[in-house]
């Protein structure tokens, strides 16, 4: 028994240690891709786009691993097993879900007053590229924290609420670097990574987490001009004048740094959580 767990602990070291080395393997080719797009004379807004379609070294370096180790290949590229109407349909429901998570949180925060919210112009052209653009940066990190680090783990024996833990771990680590990045900000995406593994584990799937996440971003970002775990929107429908709150939104880390989004989160998991565990049950009987 006590090997059993010990060989549990070292798998789930090694696989959060190879991902984290992949991911910081990507990130520092991506840091000189930054710097160029910084020198470029380029409006705010394509900058912007242009920084979240930096996400593609991930991608690539994710591929490059799936390529050069076969019996890992399932964990990257299982999705393509699935059928592209099957994804399609996943993909869209978890952007519904996104969307209302999200919609739920700025509607709390008008309410209360710490949200205004404002027309604003945006380019259309860019505002298609930026659906593209948030596609490929959730994709990235799905891939890695959901498909690899807990689909690996779990697949490899480590047990599922451990898998849950240790993935969800793993995509808060993913973020230390941002703005405003603080114990709060630790607790609620590590809580929305434990959301999208969750949502991983029932559907088996790695499209429906990815449409939570990405129309999570997208709605914040891109619809309402709000920060995305820190970082400013350049880009958006509209224009949102917020007022630091501790329960709706904080001034730097945004509405991911607020208590409506912790309680947003923990909601979304009980109720995740309660349709999987009736679907598996109706599975078997």
């Amino acid at each position: 028994m006590k090997k059993n767990v010990h060989e549990q602990i070292e798998k789930a070291v090694i696989v959060f240690l190879l991902a984290y080395g992949l991911h910081y393997f990507a990130y520092f080719l991506r840091a000189r891709y930054y710097t160029w797009v910084g020198e470029l004379p380029i409006s705010e807004g394509l900058a912007h786009v242009m920084l979240y379609l930096g996400h593609l070294y991930f991608v690539v370096a994710m591929l490059i691993y799936a390529w050069a180790v076969k019996k890992d290949r399932k964990y990257i590229l299982g999705f393509l097993d699935n059928g592209l109407s099957k994804n399609i349909g996943f993909g869209l429901a978890g952007a519904l879900l996104g969307f209302v998570l999200m919609g739920i949180c700025i509607l709390a925060g008008v309410i209360s007053g710490t949200l205004t919210v404002s027309h604003s112009t945006v380019d259309l052209g860019l505002f298609i590229l930026a659906i593209f653009a948030v596609i490929i940066q959730v994709s990235a990190e799905e891939v890695e924290s959901r498909g690899f680090v807990f689909g690996k783990m779990y697949e490899e024996g480590v047990p599922v609420i451990a898998s849950l833990l240790v993935s969800s771990f793993f995509f808060s680590c993913l973020h230390v670097a941002k703005p405003g990045f603080s114990f709060h900000a630790l607790l609620n995406i590590f809580l929305f990574g434990l959301l999208f593994a969750l949502s991983y584990f029932y559907t088996r799937n790695i499209c429906f987490p990815c449409g939570i996440h990405m129309m999570w971003n997208f709605t914040q970002d891109f619809i309402f001009g709000m920060p995305n775990s820190g970082t400013p929107s350049a880009l958006s429908l509209f224009s949102t004048a917020a007022k630091d709150s501790p329960v709706f939104f904080d001034q730097t880390f945004g509405i991911e740094g607020s208590y409506m989004a912790t309680a947003v989160a923990i909601i979304g998991c009980v109720i995740i959580i309660a349709i999987g565990e009736r679907y598996r049950r109706r599975q078997k009987n």
